[in-house]
This record gives C-alpha cells, structure tokens and sequence, in this order.
C-alpha cells in the first residue's frame, strides 16, 4: 500500500478515528515524502486530544463547556461519578465518530457511562452538559461555509445517528440569524488558526437560546461521502462534490509545496 502511495501524484486521505486522523499517517508520510490532502501531522494530532484542543482556544474568546480529563480504574468509577455533577457529557479523550461519547443525566447513566469508558482506556473528558442546539461549520481554505443544524429524531448526534440513514435531519444552511452565523463561523476559524490546521476541517459547536456557539471540538479530516455535512455546506454555496474534491487536492497541493 505505501508502495502504491509513493506512485500518486498526492493521496486523498478519508480516514476516521485514531492513526486516520490523529496525525499518525500524516507523520510517516511526511517522512516518506508522500503528499496528501488536509490538514498536517501536528493540527491533527492536536485537534485528535479533546482536552488539549480545549485548552488551546479557552482564552481565545471561544467558549467551550467547563470541562475536565480524568484517568481512572473501575475501582475508582463510584468515587468518580458521586463527584461529578451532572448533567454532563462523558467523552474519550481522543476518539472519532463520537464513538464512546454519551450524556449522562443521572448518578446511574454517569456510572455506566464510565464503565463503558474503561473500553477506551480510562481516559476520558467530562464536559458540561449545554443545552442548545447542534450547528456544525465546515473550513475550506480559510473560509467558513454556511453552517449546518443537525437535528436527531432521538438523542443527540452520536454514531448511530451519523450513520443510520433518516435518523436525523440534517439543514443547510442553519435556520439561525445571520449575527448567530457569524459569530459561529468565527469560532470556527478562531480554533481552525489556533491550531495550525489548513485545507479543510469541521467544527462542532451546540448554539444556546441567546445565540452564543459553545465549542465542542473540530474534526481534521471530516466525512467526505457525497451526502456527509461538508459537502452539503460547500452546495449551499454552489461548489459541487466533484470540485469540492478538486478544490481540497488543489489547496493541499499548495500546502505541501509552500
């Protein structure tokens, strides 16, 4: 396979999850001299960490929900859930498609919740709990696309509702004021800088009653299926799936050249 990739004239990269778009593949093909699309080993590898991620835009005038990363054992999860206030979300520190993420309302759901954390290690971030809603931003060299309102039939946005097909509704551009959109977007290049990232990203972000984007995290190499939100934001203002594909091979290319 590294063989095959060393022959292309730059290797479009659609991996999820940990070694896809934590900064692993992008590392050894720096090393090989192989180019490739999105952002570099170092923003991914940053953006990958939830609670580094969080600690880089805190003071950059993004909010993000109070938050903090734990490491525990089971014998340490009664202890752990008795004093965590809830509601909050309970996250793997550096995990994809929201794999592991749930809500916990109750004592009982932040307990199995934890458990089920030990599945990805023990590590994991617990972040307040913001009601609102899910809006997420997509970056393409530099600009913010028009936002996308993710909207489940149940639940929250987790994988089955990214990949179950109806099980959310999904509008573009975002039914929000246009001083909501822009302060939304604006987040979202906020962190995109902050971390060194290029070509494209995603970020996303729970908006509240009074309009304020509460940063969640950004994603370094999002869904590029024809109906995933990145390409639905970049139709909203006219760049179709075949040049949106054009448009990130032709920004990488000049990424990995300059």
């Amino acid at each position: 396979m590294l063989e095959l990739c060393q022959m292309a004239d730059i290797v479009f990269l659609a991996l999820h999850g940990t070694c896809g778009e934590d900064g692993r593949v992008q590392a050894a093909f720096d090393l090989m001299g192989i180019p490739y699309t999105g952002a570099g080993y170092l923003g991914s590898g940053l953006a990958m960490d939830k609670d580094l991620t969080k600690r880089l835009i805190a003071h950059l005038g993004v909010h993000t929900p109070q938050w903090q990363r734990v490491s525990y054992t089971e014998q340490e999860v009664e202890d752990l859930a008795a004093a965590t206030q809830v509601p909050c979300v309970v996250k793997p520190v550096a995990s994809g498609s929201s794999i592991g993420v749930s809500i916990a309302h109750t004592r009982q759901e932040l307990h199995g919740a934890l458990m089920e954390g030990l599945r990805f290690g023990g590590q994991c971030v617990l972040e307040q709990y913001v009601a609102g809603r899910e809006i997420q931003v997509a970056i393409l060299a530099g600009q913010a696309l028009p936002s996308i309102e993710i909207i489940p039939k149940e639940g929250f946005y987790d994988y089955e509702n990214k990949y179950q097909p109806g099980a959310a509704e999904e509008v573009c551009p975002a039914p929000i004021p246009p001083a909501w959109e822009q302060r939304v977007g604006q987040a979202a290049l906020t962190v995109y800088h902050a971390l060194g990232l290029s070509v494209y990203s995603r970020a996303d972000f729970i908006v509240d009653q009074e309009g304020t984007p509460w940063f969640l995290e950004i994603n370094t190499l999002p869904g590029m299926t024809p109906t995933s939100l990145v390409p639905q934001e970049a139709a909203a203002v006219g760049i179709d799936y075949a040049s949106l594909c054009q448009r990130i091979i032709e920004e990488s290319l000049r990424v990995r050249k300059g």
